[in-house]
């Protein structure tokens, strides 16, 4: 029993009543010594003889008596003893004698109970109140000695090894000290919160992510770090180019704690836009994930840094249109900020098992709820960008993994969200507390559905400008009256607390505590939009805005700034950015909004390709959706262009053509019911109105109404009526029609011949070693589908005779590749249909040559009527399955070759050496070997399968997955403590400079992991795929170096790493059901194959299909069977 429950159950018997508080080194990491620090807040009053019983116990049970503050003092403070303390602080001396001071320490003893770490038993919460009223007064006496940062605490209250002279604080405290001040001392918000759920919550979940859940300790800690580098640099702009990853959160914060601005950019914008934005601020710090002036990893990975919080009085900047073409930047304060993190709490509170959803671009102003929102009482939060081209699909089941409460969306997302979830994701829909609904106008039908479909949610209808932080009122759908009803309006309701507003000429006007702090470096588009009024500052909304039942109602734009898809733009500045890229004064353009789409009128002559003129410059967002060539604009009587005639040409004169072709009216009638509006079936939906949200409904529609899989549809390339059409009617052919093997005479494969002039060599790597001398076959078959108009087979030829491996040979010896100058293995035939499969034959052709010591590779280019398919089958010696994407992607020209697999087999050699893995040995050596392989071996070997569930596809969290079912189902069975298990990963960007993720090759990973019952798997994955990646540690490389030729330093390496690995996991990513059931028909046969490199080692093998986590086994190892 430890002291704390000694002195407890003792305080107990003798029927002590009121709040234990422990402190000191109690409850500190030294809470292995003898010495008792405790007192009760109570008025009871305890017999004089209680003290010598007190005493007798401590020696009793070995415990140390210290009185330098009497027991009767100190053991029991009354509520008059705490006041006396509290009220005679200020007027304090600095230093202390105990014994002509002794009431003085007694007092500061209590006031440092009240301010330190402590831990609590029987709390009648009135420690909190306390605390809070001591801290006020150790703060004002801080700042009557001029203290403003945590370095001037730590000097004014002597927090040194000599504190018991002064009755300061102790050093071994300092940490809790740090947090405690800024708890209380900060003028943020966001701080007090996070330094408030540091010191109740330090490892409750803050932050989860697909990549990684962060604490709140971490949070804290990695934004301290963040903090501390920047205050390394001059400016005080901070512009963050980033993903929407985990490291956000830390980022932004650690912006803020160092008193510098945040400015977000869109890390999806083109560069033009970025660039747009940098040049406002020239000597911004920059963070990115590619060009940084931070090493975000570097930084978070360093021990926690104490820092001097700063102030600022900006605390970010959005940047919105602008009429210039260049957007404004609204500076928002930490005031503004610390307004709408209460303003929110109000009507949507968090408590301490709630979660924020974090989706919203960073650039909209949305997401700065999102980001600080979820700090109340210890809540979470969730990242997953509303771009994750799954949103609509995972959204519900994510709400439900994670217990999310607090969602905002726009009312065009909620809308596609309502309409396409099935009842299961209704229900987890439900299970929301909280729905925030803005950026667009809350229409009356959407009210109508979403009444329908989410009985139990609260949706609020919140409305505000950027300029006034986030959301200026509120109304809660639920509580729309019949009145409103009738007129299908639903109301932007009232104005949240802290918020003044104003009707005039029709236009409303925004006042109080969340309107910012103008335009960055704009007096002018500040004072025209900024009034004061009667000693207050009021922003001009430029919103038409009607009092109906002491409701405010929107009803329009009084200018030409719309909001699309939840974000206002302004059409001057579209129209000026265009005017630009064109650079034709000859011209006369307008753009008008309608339909909620943006429309191009251009005069002059058609502009071929004017859509992508526009997206290597413009933001997607802003870019029109239709392009209308006039030859002059239409007038109004008063000389004005006449906007309702323009809007007529888009829909005359366009005759509708509907075949009898029942798939092609289904896809033109469901294209043009998403799009709203009539389609040519040749018409390029790309100058329509398609964009990312109704690609998806389209194709979401499409699956439903033809019970077909259209994953595979990609609405940017098939971008018309008619090529969808095609691709359908293909898809659908294929699936119903089964081709084994080439059934057309004349079609011939062969080899071609080989000229074995070598022009250099380099070494083997050791998988092609092991699978030459252990005659292993493995090879990657399969297709890339091409265009025609994409790419010529001289291209093709071309770049294939780039490539390294495809002129490489195995030396007879093993040791070397030799490159030789030779052609390369391909030949182009024209056939019926390109997509005919001749896998069996490649294979065929491959290991024919693979035995006559010629190329390790086949590839066929099958041209028909339609398509150019071209078909491989690869050797796994110099191949894995990355590199074929790598493949398809230089083929296609979206990424250029990298370095050559020569360069990575050096690389790898060179920083891995015999002396180095051996030190390393014994830290990856914890499992009892022989038990585990005992455990193996007594299995059966059984091809079975199971199904798991899964987050996200990525790589790292399916093996998550895997190894907690891992450790529930095999370790807790077989009684197991710990399992070395091999995990096939791939890296291949280990820095800048050492970035193969183009090369083709076989660079696949097998990554040691120690599964034990314990660990925090998802956290010791992360630290295992950083130290190999850090060090490009491969051991397995050095120790089959020369197989099979292996020394005795090297069996060691090998016994470590392979050998007794008995558990092999390999995730092969995404398939189809149908190919997953082919491969479940030759898995048995895979699996023989396998077993001459494994012997009797368990191999696992996993892929997503169906949104699915689907597992295969070689043993069967539960006791019951899987179905």
């Amino acid at each position: 029993m430890n002291k704390i429950d000694l002195v407890m159950n003792y305080l107990n018997k003798e029927k002590i009543s009121g709040t234990k508080i422990f402190y000191g080194s109690c409850i500190e990491n030294h809470s292995n010594t003898k010495d008792v620090d405790v007192c009760i807040i109570t008025n009871k009053v305890v017999d004089e003889e209680f003290y010598d019983r007190y005493r007798q116990f401590l020696i009793d049970n070995k415990l140390v008596i210290d009185e330098e503050i009497r027991y009767k003092d100190k053991l029991f403070l009354s509520e008059s003893k705490i006041e006396s303390a509290l009220e005679s602080y200020s007027n304090q001396s600095e230093d202390f004698d105990l014994e002509n001071d002794y009431r003085d320490v007694v007092n500061r003893l209590i006031i440092n109970i009240f301010t330190t770490k402590v831990k609590l038993f029987d709390d009648d919460e009135n420690y909190e109140e306390y605390s809070n009223r001591a801290w006020k007064e150790v703060l004002e006496r801080f700042r009557n000695f001029g203290g403003k940062t945590f370095s001037d605490f730590i000097k004014i209250f002597k927090v040194n090894w000599d504190y018991k002279q002064y009755w300061g604080y102790s050093p071994k405290i300092i940490k809790d000290l740090y947090h405690r001040f800024y708890q209380y001392h900060s003028e943020s918000e966001f701080i007090r919160l996070l330094k408030t759920n540091v010191i109740k919550h330090p490892q409750k979940i803050a932050v989860y992510s697909e990549a990684k859940n962060l604490t709140y300790e971490e949070l804290d800690r990695f934004s301290d770090n963040v903090a501390d580098s920047l205050l390394n640099f001059e400016s005080k702009y901070v512009v963050v180019n980033y993903s929407h990853t985990y490291e956000l959160l830390p980022i932004i914060f650690g912006i803020l704690k160092s008193g510098k601005v945040y400015i977000p950019v869109d890390n999806t914008s083109p560069v033009k836009e970025i660039e747009l934005i940098r040049k406002k601020f020239p000597d911004s710090i920059h963070i990115s994930e590619v060009e940084s002036d931070l090493d975000i990893p570097k930084i978070f990975s360093s021990n926690h840094r104490i820092v001097n919080y700063q102030k600022n009085k900006l605390a970010y900047i959005i940047h919105t249109s602008g009429t210039t073409g260049v957007p404004k930047g609204v500076c928002v304060t930490t005031s503004n900020l610390n307004y709408i993190m209460r303003a929110c709490q109000s009507f949507a509170p968090v408590s301490i098992s709630d979660c924020y959803l974090f989706s919203t671009r960073t650039t909209f102003d949305v997401s700065i709820t999102e980001i600080f929102g979820f700090l109340y009482n210890g809540g979470s939060v969730y990242l997953f960008s509303v771009k994750n081209k799954n949103f609509y699909k995972e959204l519900p089941n994510i709400i439900n993994k994670f217990a999310i409460t607090h969602v905002a969306l726009s009312p065009s997302i909620l809308g596609v969200l309502l309409k396409y979830s099935n009842e299961i994701g209704l229900q987890y829909i439900n299970q929301l507390k909280y729905l925030l609904i803005a950026g667009e106008e809350f229409k009356y039908e959407l009210l109508k559905i979403a009444e329908e479909k989410l009985k139990k949610v609260d949706v609020f209808n919140v409305y505000g400008p950027t300029e006034t932080t986030v959301y200026a009122t509120y109304f809660n759908v639920r509580e729309i009256s019949e009145s409103f009803r009738l007129k299908n309006i639903v109301p932007i309701g009232k104005p949240l607390p802290g918020v003044e507003t104003l009707i005039i000429d029709n236009e409303l006007l925004i006042g109080g505590q969340g309107v910012a702090d103008g335009y960055y470096n704009d007096v002018i588009q500040t004072e025209k939009k900024f009034t004061k009024i009667n000693g207050s500052i009021f922003y001009h909304t430029g919103d038409i805005v009607e009092e109906s039942n002491s409701l405010l109602v929107y009803r329009g734009r009084q200018d030409s700034q719309i909001q699309l898809y939840g974000i206002r733009l302004e059409l001057g500045e579209i129209r000026t950015s265009i005017a630009q890229i064109i650079n034709d004064s000859q011209r006369d353009l307008e753009v008008i909004f309608d339909n909620n789409m943006l429309i191009l009128f251009y005069t002059g002559d058609k502009i071929n390709n004017i859509r992508e003129m526009l997206e290597k410059e413009m933001i997607s967002y802003k870019i029109p959706s239709k392009y209308i060539n006039i030859e002059e604009f239409p007038l109004t009587s008063n000389g004005k262009i006449d906007k309702k005639l323009l809007l007529e040409k888009v829909t005359s004169n366009e005759i509708r053509n509907h075949e009898e072709n029942n798939i092609r009216a289904i896809v033109l009638n469901v294209v043009e019911s998403v799009m709203q509006q009539q389609i040519k079936p040749d018409e390029n939906l790309l100058d329509m109105g398609l964009n990312s949200l109704n690609s998806v409904e389209i194709i979401l529609e499409l699956e439903e109404r033809l019970n077909i899989d259209l994953g595979s549809l990609n609405l940017y390339v098939n971008s018309s009526i008619e090529e969808m059409t095609k691709f359908i009617e293909k898809s659908q052919k294929l699936s119903s029609v089964k081709v084994t093997s080439i059934v057309e005479p004349k079609i011939e494969l062969k080899n071609n011949p080989i000229i074995r002039n070598v022009e250099y060599r380099f070494p083997t790597f050791f998988y092609a070693r092991i699978y030459n001398a252990l005659n292993f076959d493995s090879q990657l078959t399969g297709k890339i589908y091409l265009r025609k108009e994409q790419i010529s087979y001289e291209e093709i030829y071309h770049k294939l005779s780039k490539i390294e491996v495809f002129k490489s040979v195995l030396s007879n010896d093993l040791n070397y590749f030799e490159v030789l100058d030779t052609p390369i293995n391909i030949s182009r035939i024209e056939i019926s249909d390109a997509r005919l499969d001749i896998s069996e034959e490649l294979r065929n052709l491959v290991k024919n040559s693979k035995e006559n010591n010629g190329l390790l590779y086949k590839f066929v280019l099958f041209e028909d009527e339609n398509e150019l398919v071209l078909h491989y089958s690869i050797d796994h010696s110099i191949c894995d399955s990355s590199s074929i994407d790598a493949l398809e992607r230089y083929l296609l020209g979206i990424n250029n070759l990298s370095k050559n697999y020569s360069s990575y087999i050096k690389e790898v050699h060179s920083r891995n050496k015999i002396d180095g893995l051996l030190r390393e040995v014994e830290r990856f050596d914890l499992q009892d070997d022989e038990k585990v392989s005992g455990v193996l071996v007594g299995i059966n070997d059984r091809v079975n399968f199971t199904t798991l569930n899964y987050l996200s596809t990525e790589t790292r969290n399916v093996y998550v997955e895997i190894l907690l079912f891992l450790r529930d189902k095999f370790l807790k069975q077989y009684q197991l403590d710990n399992v070395k298990v091999n995990l096939i990963y791939n890296i291949r960007k280990f820095n800048e400079a050492l970035d193969f993720t183009s090369t083709i090759g076989d660079l696949h990973l097998g990554l040691t992991y120690n599964l034990n019952l314990n660990d925090d798997i998802e956290e010791t994955l992360e630290e295992l795929i950083n130290f190999y990646k850090e060090n490009m540690f491969n051991p397995k490389a050095i120790g089959y170096k020369n197989f099979p030729n292996i020394g005795l330093d090297e069996k060691k390496i090998v016994k470590c790493f392979d050998d007794t690995v008995f558990i092999s996991v390999d995730y092969l990513g995404v398939v189809s059901r149908k190919e997953f059931e082919k491969t479940k028909q030759i898995t048995s046969e895979i699996n023989k194959e396998i077993k001459k490199l494994n012997g009797h080692k368990m191999n696992i093998t996993a892929y997503i299909v169906d949104n699915k986590l689907e597992i295969i086994f070689s043993k069967q190892f539960e006791k019951e069977k899987y179905e």
